[in-house]
């Protein structure tokens, strides 16, 4: 459905991609995941044809109509939620009596049937998400791609909008679809990470986590003041992150299970040894390690 070889874009000395391949088959969830900045955008825009690469090359399959659903809200939000999907089916060619049955279908879907009469502007922040999901469906595409589509929705709604995508998944649609929450990403069939314009650690959920080469500690106390205190002399501790109640250290390539004899011995007196364990590695672990080491 996609694929990208070499792929680089650059805005003057900026390089926003750089030298990106993947290839996303059709039927597939893909996950783009990155920071701010990481150059998530700049692919969509290249994908729906509205960049051009500086370098590389990106092919959409022939004929793959796709419908797209940009990070920050674009329809009208002087027109009620009707008028806005009546005008895009006009734009789209899209018979009068399709669309109407379409549309109704669409919002029944996302819960959105009783408001068709609401001006978009008046509507909340998942509410507007759901309403371009409907309008970048009405034209029935082979791809649908969403830039960071739940930023700033809160939670209730974006679960309710993941539910949809799944479904609409489930039923055939490619969907490529960036994300700043690695919750977000449980749901796709494939992942990637996006960092500084370079593709990261892409494959299933399985494989990136298989990959992982590093071992994750987690250290459960009170005083995770005096923790971080004791750690700081560790070498074979890397990095320390506050997850919740606990806290996660990342240990040095390498050292196996050792680091946590290591950490045992280090924390005596102030954690009990089973308060020291080895954790499989999250999303948010990986990440954080595509992170700190993409190549500048």
């Amino acid at each position: 459905m996609i694929e990208a070889r070499g792929l680089e874009k650059r805005f003057g000395a900026h390089a926003a991609l750089r030298g990106v391949d993947l290839r996303i088959a059709e039927g597939e969830l893909f996950a783009l995941i990155g920071p701010d900045g990481a150059g998530k955008t700049t692919f969509f825009r290249l994908v729906a044809g509205l960049l051009t690469p500086t370098a590389g090359t990106l092919r959409r399959a022939e004929g793959a109509t796709f419908g797209l659903v940009p990070q920050r809200f674009s329809l009208y939000e002087d027109l009620t939620v009707d008028e806005n999907l009546d005008l895009r089916a006009r734009l789209y060619s899209v018979p009068s009596a399709e669309a109407r049955a379409r549309a109704a279908e669409l919002l029944r879907r996302v819960g959105m049937a009783p408001f068709g009469a609401r001006l978009a502007g008046a509507l909340s922040g998942g509410m507007k998400q759901k309403l371009a999901l409907v309008a970048a469906l009405l034209t029935k595409p082979r791809l649908l791609l969403l830039d960071e589509p739940t930023t700033g929705v809160d939670p209730v709604s974006r679960r309710e909008f993941w539910l949809v995508l799944n479904e609409l998944h489930h039923e055939g649609l490619t969907i490529v679809v960036s994300t700043p929450y690695m919750d977000e990403a449980e749901y796709a069939t494939r992942l990637g990470f996006l960092d500084e314009g370079k593709l990261l650690a892409v494959g299933t959920r399985d494989e990136v986590l298989a990959a992982f080469p590093r071992p994750i500690l987690e250290v459960l106390s009170p005083d995770r003041n005096g923790v971080r205190r004791r750690l700081a002399g560790i070498d074979a501790v890397d990095d320390v992150s506050l997850f919740g109640t606990r806290l996660h250290l990342r240990g040095a390539a390498g050292t196996g299970t050792e680091i946590l004899d290591s950490v045992r011995a280090g924390l005596t007196g102030l954690v009990p040894a089973d308060g020291v364990r080895l954790v499989p590695p999250t999303l948010e672990d990986v990440f954080v390690l595509a992170g700190d080491e993409v190549e500048t």
